[in-house]
């Protein structure tokens, strides 16, 4: 039988070393592939590695451990989530296991609690969803993993070789299982509309599963074609859609306009320029776009005060948070809260 590959991602390096000695993970199969210090980094790590239990803490300053399990939820549906917790706060428990996680871990009772039979069950679940996904009536994981993969950010639209890749996951990924194929698309979709939300993405509906490769390619063409509007080159094209990919990955971390310019090798004022050209918005418009995109799934995956929804989505002012919220959404935080909790 195969080992399970597991990642632990937990902010506090101390945390991590604690679990990679206390728990004797062999002994129930397990292999530790590898660690992450936030929630951003845990995906970066999945991407290109093959993970199949992921540890996570619940209360990650940026993505926390409850963002991350939506979003593994979302574009790796194979990967099982576990939530390491400090204490035993039932109603973030409770909102984990409604999200997919399938087991938690009270971080402060490691060494005191017997964690034979958790673990028992943890690897039973692993082993099960990876029986599940096997070739069959259902969508194979691994087929479901390259379409999460290659769909991931924005790279895909001018890279040649990474649009390929994605059209031959799709390909793939298609017959009996249509409509998990369907739900792993849409979850891409949505966020590539977080990248780019100025683009019409009313007019490209996405279609049955069948009809999907094709209308990837005419996707791929009507946005090319509304970014090389801004008539700069390719290679500048592809270094604001890395900054945009950047920034969308990282919500609420403060990104500063010349680390972002520096990161991908243009100066910081012609970036700027280059930025609002192609993107239509500026890039604090965008930052707080996708601060305030962050802060609707907060809003309604945890019970965070308002005002700490706004500073971990990089708002240090409630007031201009709220203000921002509401041009943006039409509520203030409150009201989203109230009308959309009940529907997630």
């Amino acid at each position: 039988m195969s080992m399970i590959r597991a990642l632990i991602v937990d902010d506090e390096s101390l945390v991590r070393k604690g679990l990679r000695l206390t728990v004797p993970w062999e002994d129930y199969g397990i292999e530790i592939a590898g660690e992450a210090a936030t929630g951003e980094k845990a995906l970066e790590f999945v991407r290109g590695e093959p993970v199949d239990l992921l540890l996570a803490d619940i209360t990650m300053p940026g993505m926390s451990g409850l963002e991350l399990t939506k979003r593994l939820r979302q574009e790796y549906p194979g990967i099982k989530v576990v939530i390491l917790t400090c204490h035993q706060d039932f109603d973030y428990i409770q909102e984990a296991l409604r999200l997919g996680a399938i087991d938690y871990i009270v971080k402060t009772q490691l060494e005191d609690m017997d964690l034979s039979a958790a673990m028992e069950r943890i690897c039973k679940a692993v082993r099960e969803g990876k029986r599940a996904s096997l070739p069959s009536s259902a969508l194979p994981a691994e087929a479901l993993r390259k379409v999460g993969e290659a769909s991931a950010g924005l790279g895909w639209i001018a890279d040649e070789a990474r649009f390929a890749a994605l059209a031959e996951s799709v390909r793939e990924a298609g017959g009996d299982a249509a409509p998990e194929l369907e739900r792993a698309m849409a979850a891409a979709v949505e966020g590539w509309r977080i990248r780019l939300p100025m683009f019409a993405w009313s007019e490209h509906p996405q279609p049955e599963a069948a009809l999907l490769p094709a209308w990837l390619e005419r996707l791929r063409d009507a946005i090319l074609r509304w970014l090389r509007r801004s008539q700069y080159s390719e290679d500048v094209i592809q270094a604001i859609l890395k900054a945009v990919d950047r920034i969308a990955e990282r919500p609420g971390s403060h990104e500063k306009q010349g680390e972002v310019s520096q990161s991908v090798n243009l100066s910081k004022s012609y970036f700027s320029t280059c930025f609002r050209d192609i993107t239509r918005m500026t890039f604090t418009q965008f930052l707080q776009h996708v601060s305030v995109y962050a802060a609707r799934d907060m809003l309604l995956q945890t019970n965070y005060p308002v005002y700490i929804v706004a500073e971990r989505c990089g708002f240090s002012d409630q007031r201009y948070f709220s203000k921002m919220f509401k041009e943006q959404t039409g509520l203030l935080p409150s009201e989203y809260r109230q009308r959309f909790s009940e529907r997630t």
